[in-house]
């Protein structure tokens, strides 16, 4: 078990995310939306809940991933942001490696276990983290 634990990756365990906390409500708003992405993609999915917005991480960061958030009830992710936007591959390229930079210093921060559409998605509820990939997308349009 080791040797194929070391091949393919040990997964992550983490305590269970309290139902009655604000983050399972904030996740509970984003339900339909996330439950859907969930069927679409079946990586790695960690979540970070924002008072607005969920932001997800899909795959595996800081290195390859992929990243969702929602405005105005519509999906936005890199590809998005490319055609909607008319943001060029180098912008975006900029832009990943400064949420994989955010991400790499989440790594202080408590995650948790959260089930939606059937699937464990990792949880990480922390204003500091929220904020500071908040503040990364607000700057794509400047």
């Amino acid at each position: 078990m080791g040797f194929l634990s070391s091949i393919f990756g040990k997964k992550e365990e983490y305590p269970l995310l309290d139902p009655g906390a604000p983050s399972t409500e904030q996740l509970n708003k984003f339900n339909a939306q996330l439950s859907e992405l969930l069927n679409k993609v079946h990586d790695r999915i960690e979540v970070v809940p924002a008072e607005n917005n969920v932001y997800v991480y899909i795959g595996k960061p800081p290195g390859m991933f992929g990243m969702v958030w929602f405005e105005d009830g519509k999906e936005v992710n890199f590809k998005s942001l490319v055609k909607d936007k008319g943001l060029s591959q180098k912008k975006v390229q900029t832009l990943s490696g400064k949420l994989g930079d955010v991400y790499e210093r989440s790594k202080q921060y408590q995650r948790y276990t959260a089930k939606i559409a059937d699937r464990d998605i990792i949880v990480t509820p922390s204003d500091a983290f929220e904020q500071e990939i908040s503040q990364v997308i607000q700057g794509i349009e400047h």
